[in-house]
């Protein structure tokens, strides 16, 4: 079979002929081999090319999938096609473009790693959404940063990209990155200056062509590194929609675009003042809500059944009252129909059996240690004020 997609990384469209034509069962499709193709089966982390195929006198055909097997190219479809059918193949030339910007970009990056930082790209996933490359040294994102401005300039300079199967007198000398095990077969892609790399999945012809890189996202990962990319077209899209998202801030914030940052970093002290003021304000206002209670002396327990507030603030009036009263402090905040939140504390005794309570009562659900526990309970204020006053 020959394999245009060696020959020609652009070759969009071409004529074939069927050599061979079954039923997988486990796929519940036909697989159907050609005499040659331009579709690139899936292979070397990157996915397969998809399209479709016009056989004569008949409807066209949708490429659902494309495996190679025994090196042979095998197209999966949803009919057969005669053996010795004369066809037209096309792929999908968006989605083989976006690929290819995406691999080649892929291999300026991990050629620099190798080159700057002797880190080899162990792992590799070319996704339709997004791109990861494992590198197995540990490296910085200031360090990343570097290399990914030397990837653009590998852009900028638009070199010319060689992609070939090297004789075996020429291999045994040539110093490659990746598939070093392999012994025939080997195709190698070149950029010179930045990387040379076995590889069989098809390629720009430019460096130019891959239009932008972009590091997306850098974390720990076995020992080594991991690394987000996104190129061409899908760093554009990437980089506008984040754009959006910061017209968006700075508008509600007032502030300039390079200073959203700054702007969010001040509102979010603002809001922790705010929330801490707050919290101080709410306490004062339990503790005089708390003064409606039975007294110290009157009643061991004390029950609170009030609208929804701040749990700080009621943990902190809870840590006041168990000073006072020697039973369980209580406070059930909520209503009759959506239910309670609980929070209960007690000095000297042991929060966790008043809880079993609970749950046999209304099948409450929470849980926490002896000097408090928290949780929820779907009852009404009458029930609770019956538990307390039994116990």
């Amino acid at each position: 079979m020959r394999k245009l997609y060696n020959e020609d990384s652009f070759l969009f469209e071409f004529e074939a002929v069927v050599t061979g034509c079954s039923y997988h069962d486990k796929k519940k499709l036909y697989e159907i081999s050609l005499n040659q193709t331009a579709f690139f089966p899936e292979g070397g982390g990157q996915p397969s090319d998809l399209g479709y195929l016009y056989p004569e006198n008949q409807e066209a055909l949708i490429v659902l999938d494309v495996q190679e097997k025994e090196n042979q190219v095998i197209h999966y479809l949803e009919k057969p096609i005669p053996v010795d059918e004369k066809l037209i193949g096309k792929i999908d030339s968006c989605r083989r473009l976006d690929f290819m910007q995406q691999h080649t970009g892929e291999h300026i990056l991990s050629g620099l790693v190798n080159k700057h930082f002797g880190a080899d790209n162990v792992g590799f996933h070319l996704g339709l959404s997004e791109v990861t490359l494992d590198f197995n040294k540990p490296l910085e994102l200031s360090s990343l940063r570097q290399l990914e401005m030397l990837a653009n300039q590998a852009i900028w300079q638009d070199i010319p990209i060689q992609a070939e199967f090297p004789k075996e007198e020429v291999l045994v000398n040539l110093d490659y990155r990746s598939k070093l095990e392999l012994t025939e077969d080997i195709r190698i892609v070149t950029i010179p200056g930045f990387d040379t790399c076995a590889c069989c999945a098809p390629h720009l012809k430019s460096t130019g062509q891959v239009g932008l890189l972009k590091i997306t996202n850098v974390q720990a990962h076995r020992g080594g590194v991991r690394v987000n990319i996104l190129c061409g077209r899908r760093a554009l899209e990437d980089y506008t929609k984040k754009q959006d998202n910061i017209f968006s801030i700075s508008a509600s914030l007032s502030s300039k675009q390079d200073e959203t940052a700054y702007a969010v970093s001040r509102l979010k002290e603002e809001t922790l003042q705010i929330k801490e003021e707050n919290n101080i304000l709410q306490t004062k206002l339990l503790l005089e809500i708390a003064k409606t209670l039975p007294s110290p002396e009157a009643s061991c327990h004390a029950l609170l059944i009030i609208p929804p507030m701040n749990d700080i603030a009621i943990r902190n009036m809870i840590n006041e009252l168990t000073l006072q009263y020697s039973g369980y402090v209580a406070v059930f905040w909520g209503d009759d129909v959506n239910g309670y939140r609980y929070l209960i504390g007690s000095k000297n005794r042991d929060c966790r059996e008043i809880g079993t309570l609970l749950k046999e009562k209304f099948n409450a659900k929470g849980g926490g240690k002896a000097p408090m526990i928290q949780g929820t309970a779907v009852t009404t204020g009458e029930t609770l004020k019956e538990i307390w006053i039994s116990l």
